[in-house]
């Protein structure tokens, strides 16, 4: 039963033992006896060998792997380290002299607050001054946005009255407006059409035509060429 050797547990427990680096007694005993014994750890001319296993077998081939792929991908990892080094160069350069123009931004910006700070800030208040024309004329488009048809047309009397003063303060002579604007020359001033639409509007308004019928939005509306021409020359 000696050449049965291989059917013994005992000894495929240590041949499997010895796969994981381990040595067993057992073969030694065998290998004492010139028995072959598979994985012990002895090459084929009869010297000694260091046994591997199968964790020494996995981790010389990962370091031939490795030392095979460090030759492909060193040439690669140098050229993105280049990269990423001129990248970071340019990125903190740019950071740096975009954090420096916020700062002479801001400091220019406190720079012009403070200039206005000094030369306003002495200023006295605006005084509001009363004005009777203004007051007059703002009563008067209260009238002509009444529901008053009187009222109406007395804010357009009213209206034509104060451009009368306002052509005598112009230096245009005449008893009435109606005068004092034939007396104007073609081009006197930009709003002259106005005025002269709004002028014989009011003609219709005094005369009582019978033809000629005064609306609110008519009203208004004649009140708007008066106050055009008054705003050409701050007259209200």
């Amino acid at each position: 039963m000696e050449g049965f050797y291989f059917l013994n547990l005992q000894y495929w427990y240590c041949i499997v033992y010895s796969l994981f680096g381990g040595d067993c007694a057992y073969l030694d005993q065998l290998r004492a006896e010139g028995v072959d014994v598979p994985f012990d750890g002895v090459g084929t001319n009869g010297a000694e060998v260091e046994p591997q296993g199968v964790f020494g077998i996995l981790q010389g081939s990962l370091e031939g792997f490795a030392e095979a792929s460090s030759v492909v991908l060193d040439p690669i990892v140098s050229v993105f380290s280049f990269i990423w080094s001129t990248y970071s160069v340019l990125a903190w350069s740019v950071s740096g002299f975009l954090f420096f123009a916020i700062l002479s931004a801001i400091a220019g910006l406190l720079y012009v607050r403070f200039r206005e700070l000094s030369t306003y800030s002495t200023l006295p208040p605006e005084v509001k001054r009363d004005d009777p024309r203004h007051n007059r004329w703002e009563e008067l488009l209260e009238h002509a946005k009444s529901t008053d048809p009187k009222l109406w047309r007395q804010s357009i009397l009213e209206a034509d009255h104060m451009l009368g003063e306002l052509l005598e303060s112009l230096g245009y002579k005449g008893a009435t407006t109606a005068e004092k604007m034939r007396n104007l020359p073609e081009d006197a001033f930009v709003t002259m059409p106005a005025a002269w639409e709004a002028h014989r509007i009011r003609n219709f308004v005094s005369q009582g035509a019978s033809d000629f019928i005064l609306t609110q939005r008519e009203a208004f509306r004649v009140m708007k060429l008066y106050e055009q021409v008054f705003e050409e020359f701050n007259f209200v």
